[in-house]
Order: C-alpha cells, then structure tokens, then sequence
C-alpha cells in the first residue's frame, strides 16, 4: 500500500524532526513493502490548503496525522476536507490529544477511521495487515474506532523493549533545515536531529500530560544501542542533536555508560538535553560535558514550596538552584523554564520567581502562563469540578480562563514580562558580566550562539526589548507540542 503519514498544519521556530513518525515509519519498513512518505507540515509551515493539496496529489491508500490539543481543530479541518476529496483513503489519528479524546473524537468527528492511541510503533504496521487483508482490527492494541456504531477501544500497550525498534527513518524528512531555536535565537549549527533515548516518565507533575501518556513508566534503551544510532549519525555527518528525553539523567549509570561509549568511540557532537535539578551532580554534569553534552534544560517551575506542592513536583527550589550552579560550574549551558498563574500562587510568589531568576541568571529562560491541557491532572480536577464548557476538551486553555482569584491575562502577562526584565538584570551585575566572559572563554557553544547570532538585527531587537511578553506554551505544552516535532509518540 502507498502510505503518508505527517504531521498537522501549522507554523513553529522550533524546528525538529518528526522523530515519533520516523520511528514508524522505520517500523513499517521493518515488516511490511508499503510505499512510505513522510510530509513534515509543521515544521514546513504548512496551511490546511496546502497540506490538503500535497496530500490530495499523492493519493495514499492511508493517511497517518498526529495532533496535540494546541494543533486538534486544524488537524481535524484537514481530515474533514481529506475525507470528501480522498474518500477511498483511510484516515488514520494519533498523538496525544487523540490518546486523551479518542472516544470524544470518534463521536464529534465520525470521518476519522481509526485512531491509534499511545506508541505506534507495533501497532500501526499491525492495523495496515488488517486494513490489507480484510480481517478485523479489534485485536490492535490501542486502536480505537467505531464498529456499526459500537466503539471499539482498546487499551495501549506500551513498548518495553525500545532496543528492538529501528532507528528513525530520517531520510524521509529532508525538506527542512532542521535546527533549534530559543525565542528567535538559533542555538544549533551544521546538520542537526533529535535523538529519543528513553520514554515515559515516573514522576507525576500536575501540569504534564506525559505521565499518563505513559502510565509513568520509564523505559531505557540500552547504552550500546543509544551510541550505535549516534555513531551513525556522526558517520552521516550530524553535527547536533537534542536528546528529547524527558529526563536525561534518571538512571545515572546509564547515562554515565553512553557518556563512556561517546567518548571511546571518539563521537564529536553537540548535545542538548532535558534533566531534573534532583540528578543533576557536578561530576555527572562534567562527565557529560566532556562527552559533547553542552546544554542542559531544567524545568524549575516556581522557587515557592507551596507551589512546587501544587504541581506535584517533587524538587526543591534550593536543590534547583545548586543544579543550576553545578551545570554551570561543569562548563554547560543552562536553559531554565518557570510557569506562572498557578490557583494557589499569589502576585508576591511570583515576585520570588523574579529574584530567584535574577539571582540564579541562567544561560537561556522561558515563562510560561500556566496551560489546562487534557491528559494532565489539572485538567481532570477541573473536569471534576464541572468548570470547563463542553467543547473546551478540543482546545487548549490558560488558567487565567478559569481562575478566580483575580489573575487575569493582563496581569499574568506582566508577571512573564517582568520575569524576562529580571532575568537581563541578572546579567547587567558586575557578577553577571564576569560569568558572560568566561562562559565565552569556556563554552564552545556558547561562542557560536554569539557570533552566529550578533550581528542579526532582529536578534539584537529582542535582546534589547526583552520585556515583550510571547504567547508562548506552557509546561504542559512543552510535552505536548512536541508530539508534532521531537516526542516518539
């Protein structure tokens, strides 16, 4: 069969490979002879109309899109329009908000004909052999669709053993230049991807949808494998990767082993990573920036205890900030990322996250107005609550649409702006402007991102207009969002 998979419409900066539909469709070529394409409409900035045209000109047996709550109404428009110019095509949903909905979707929108909830890895080849053959596909696990009018809605299966999954397909996203991008600013150069070394996530953070998404289970691949990809990719001629982990450094013997293996195998690239402040010591933070990993994103939140509670995240706003220095003094970049608006969290605790910015001065910052997101626990105690209306479950929401405490758009948005100023007057010390030296001095990185990016006009702009507040997603989005670009689902 001739098969499309891509992902929804849109527009994005942050442009990263479809690594979750390269991983299928690696599978797919693992065990089945269909025809493959992949169409990267997010990162290519796609609009429905052009999406649909692309589509309609290849005219595949099966069309695979995965969406996120932030991309849902657009992906379903497109699937609607693809559904009456393509009838004989089979439309096929996935990601996260189709994992989160996907009853809710097959009863609003019954042109869809399947959808795949959760990793698609094992089950999309599977339901392609029963689309070919014939036979029902009630066996599929996670796949949910609408039999003569009964749901059918079968749980997901999570894959256990990532080591037998085929490396991303990556020669069927080349019409992008891919690359990373912080408010504007490029921070990778040369050949870059993303690389999944893990899944799923043992904690339970309010705002994030990725535990349920994964039943918070943490799944590895082995040190060997990780660094067999990597060693082909360097072979390719990648430059850069980001390490779209959850949590880099969960299992420190693992992370320490492919740290080993980079460097015996004499791997030279650049790495970004996500970690947590509680497993992130200084000499595991040196060990890996010896290895290449010269950036590292630490998601702090809010300094304020009772805050940290209401998230469910279970680190301390001193143990995150000796993470901070510790990376630091390890020579990485650090990217720290705060949410504000939080129903517990008053103007003067968002004062602290102002002083704990400016104190701490990471190396890169993001603030986001807390997002309600279906699949997060925020979102089922709001359900619980009766607070969100019948059709908000097909959008995403800030909280300031259902708090009642006074925090408003307006002023969440100056806290974000504030926050921003705060994090530039850290810099603007005496303290500051000796670390900028030697951080330049120490990090390679850090001397590309200058010199690639000060003489831009509009990069200059920004920094010098640093207030200005973007819409930019939350936390929870962050997960989310990625579900188009680098998450494996």
């Amino acid at each position: 069969m001739k098969i499309l998979l891509s992902t929804p419409p849109g527009k994005t900066t942050e442009l990263w490979p479809p690594l979750g539909l390269l991983y299928i469709a690696s599978s797919l070529r693992s065990v089945r002879d269909d025809e493959v394409k992949v169409v990267d409409a997010f990162c290519e900035n796609l609009g429905q109309d052009e999406l649909v045209a692309r589509v309609s000109r290849e005219r595949p047996d099966v069309f695979g899109i995965n969406c996120s709550t932030h991309t849902f109404l657009s992906t379903i428009e497109t699937l609607k329009r693809l559904s009456e110019v393509l009838p004989d095509t089979t439309l096929v949903l996935g990601g996260f908000h189709a994992t989160f909905a996907a009853e809710r979707i097959l009863k609003d929108y019954p042109f869809v004909d399947y959808i795949v909830k959760g990793e698609a890895e094992k089950s999309f080849p599977k339901l392609l052999e029963r689309i070919e053959s014939g036979r029902s596909p009630s066996d599929v696990d996670g796949l949910c669709y609408s039999d003569n009018g009964k749901v059918v809605n079968n749980p997901a299966v999570l894959i256990d053993d990532l080591d037998s999954l085929p490396f991303p397909a990556r020669d069927l996203a080349q019409e992008v230049e891919y690359g990373y991008f912080h408010k504007g600013i490029r921070l990778t150069f040369g050949k870059f991807t993303t690389v999944s070394s893990s899944r799923g996530c043992p904690y339970r953070c309010s705002y994030c949808s990725c535990a349920a998404f994964s039943e918070r289970k943490w799944r590895a691949r082995s040190p060997e494998n990780v660094v067999d990809e990597l060693e082909e990719l360097y072979g390719e001629g990648y430059e850069c990767a980001v390490f779209i982990d959850d949590n880099l450094t969960h299992n420190r013997k693992r992370i320490e082993k492919i740290c080993d293996l980079i460097e015996s195998r004499r791997i030279k690239m650049q790495f970004y990573c996500e970690g947590r402040a509680d497993s992130a010591q200084y000499d595991l933070m040196r060990k890996m920036k010896r290895a290449g990993f010269g950036v590292i994103y630490f998601g702090i939140e809010s300094p304020q205890k009772h805050v940290l509670e209401y998230y469910r995240k279970s680190v301390t706003a001193e143990r995150a900030e000796k993470a901070i220095l510790e990376a630091k003094r390890a020579g990485m970049l650090v990217v720290t990322s705060y949410i504000v608006g939080a129903p517990v969290e008053s103007l003067d605790d968002m004062k602290k996250t102002e002083e704990f910015i400016r104190r701490v001065r990471p190396h890169a910052l993001q603030v986001n107005i807390l997002d309600c997101l279906i699949g997060t626990e925020i979102w089922s105690r709001l359900e619980e609550e009766g607070v969100p209306g019948p059709e908000d479950w097909k959008t995403n929401h800030r909280i300031y649409e259902y708090s009642r405490n006074g925090m408003t758009k307006e002023v969440l948005e100056e806290v974000v702006n504030r926050c921003y100023n705060s994090h530039l007057e850290g810099w603007k010390t005496k303290e500051g402007l000796i670390e900028i030296l030697n951080t330049l001095f120490s990090s390679k990185t850090a001397r590309e991102v200058v010199l690639h990016n000060i003489l831009k006009p509009e990069v200059r702009q920004r920094i010098s207009d640093g207030s200005r507040f973007e819409s930019t997603s939350g936390s929870a989005a962050r997960r989310h969002v990625r579900s188009e670009s680098g998450r494996s689902h």
